[in-house]
Parts: structure tokens; sequence; C-alpha cells
């Protein structure tokens, strides 16, 4: 009798421990579902397309340091070549455009807690340098109020787009 009940019991010990580790198992394949889920919205949708644009617009700015750009401390805003300007106008500007757009209207899916700061300084500078650009019809020629935050800029967002993808491919891997 008492051999039926250590079997009986036994045998529910076990089929709850398998439960449990069945459904702990389950919930770990869920958390690393939804963190996958994340990421690659993350990299879809902000990330990712922000960090072509990043390499389109400073692989355009390289070579117009190259070719048409006088050096950094001769560049003055009433000097600026109408090449220069088409340049600024119909390639530099669009894309920061498209940038700044996607920072704001994803800024749910920044790795942070809150914007970093090369993000803000960015978004600042393309609204500033619209002010500029739209002064230019009445003849006032002057830099953009804020900077653009340059490598901090670009590292930050090449930086992220590595770290996520990193994170994605772990992810992938330990799906299978």
């Amino acid at each position: 009798m008492i051999a039926a009940i250590i079997a009986a019991s036994t045998s529910i010990i076990v089929a709850v421990l398998a439960f449990l580790l069945s459904q702990g198992a389950q919930l770990r394949q869920e958390r690393r579902q939804a963190r996958l889920a994340r990421i690659n919205s993350q990299l879809r949708d902000l990330y990712g397309p922000l960090n072509a644009l990043v390499d389109t617009n400073e692989q355009v700015w390289e070579a117009l340091r190259a070719t048409i750009l006088p050096e950094r401390g001769a560049r003055r805003p009433e000097a600026a070549t109408s090449e220069w300007l088409r340049w600024r106008d119909q390639a530099l500007m669009p894309t920061n455009r498209r940038m700044r757009t996607l920072i704001t209207d994803h800024a749910d899916l920044i790795i942070e807690s809150s914007v970093p700061q090369p993000l803000r300084d960015f978004c600042a500078h393309v609204l500033s340098l619209e002010v500029a650009v739209s002064e230019e019809v009445d003849g006032v020629k002057r830099r953009a109020l804020i900077e653009h935050p340059g490598g901090d800029f670009t590292n930050y967002v090449r930086s992220s787009f590595t770290q996520l993808k990193d994170q994605q491919q772990k992810l992938l891997r330990s799906t299978t």
C-alpha cells in the first residue's frame, strides 16, 4: 500500500515538474520572440532606414568636401556657390528631413529610454538649417543656428544599428 502511494506521488510530482519545466521553456521562448519582434521593428522602421540615409548623406558630403566645398575655415554662407546650394537643397536637405521624420515618427523605437543627445542635436540642426535656408529668399545668408552634430550622430546611428543587428542574429540563433 505504501509502495502504491509512493509510486502515485512520484508520478504526480514528475508530471507537475514536467509541466512547470514546459511552461518555463514556453515563457522563455515567448519572451525571446517578443524581443525579436521589437528588434525587428526597431531595425525595419527606424535604425535600418536611418543607417542607410546616414551612409548616403555621408558619402555625398565626403564627395562634396573633396570637390566643390572650400576648406572648413573658408566656408561662409555669403560665399556659397550655386552648385553647393543645389547639392544642399536637392540632395542633403531632403535626406536630412527624412531622417528627422524617422526619428520623430519612431521615437518609441529608440533603444534608450530617452532620446539620445546626438539625435536631439541632429533634429535641432535640421530645424535651424530650414530657417536659414528659408531666409535666403529674403537675401539673408547666415549659418544654421545649431551645427550638425557630425561624428556623434553618425557614430550613434551606426553603432545602434550594429548593436541591434547583433542582438537580432543572437536571438535568431537561439530560437532555432
